[in-house]
């Protein structure tokens, strides 16, 4: 029986040692984990810092393209505003011209009808003799 009490005693270091090293496994485990969640952290601030980069340069990208865009339009305004300009110059000589043919048709007419009356009355004197 005297082996029971070095038998408790080696138990009983048997299970400090166990725990002890329990201790020592579960505090790394627990830094196992710390780093983990650590590493997961700073890749997440890494993930967003990245996003909202990408959408910075989407929005300058977008910024840019709306300011070009509207210098298109801008130009195409201003030659849509030239060729309305010269297409109104275009009516306007048309219409002088327009007034101007009729104007000298109405002219021709007018000597064509004298020539006639003055052929008709050159016939009457002629035959009147």
């Amino acid at each position: 029986m005297a082996n029971i009490p070095f038998r408790n005693m080696l138990v009983a270091c048997a299970t400090v040692l166990l725990a002890s090293a329990c201790s020592q496994e579960s505090q790394q485990v627990s830094t196992y984990k710390s780093d983990i969640d650590k590493q997961k952290d700073e890749q997440k601030q890494a993930i967003d810092q990245r996003v909202t980069e990408l959408k910075e340069s989407a929005e300058h990208q977008q910024k840019d393209l709306h300011i070009l865009a509207d210098d298109a339009k801008k130009a195409l305004d201003q030659k849509k505003s030239e060729i309305d300009s010269i297409k109104k110059d275009v009516d306007q000589s048309t219409d002088l011209a327009k007034t101007d043919i009729d104007r000298q048709a109405k002219l021709d007419k007018a000597i064509v009808d004298g020539n006639a009356h003055a052929a008709k009355a050159q016939i009457d004197q002629t035959y009147k003799h």
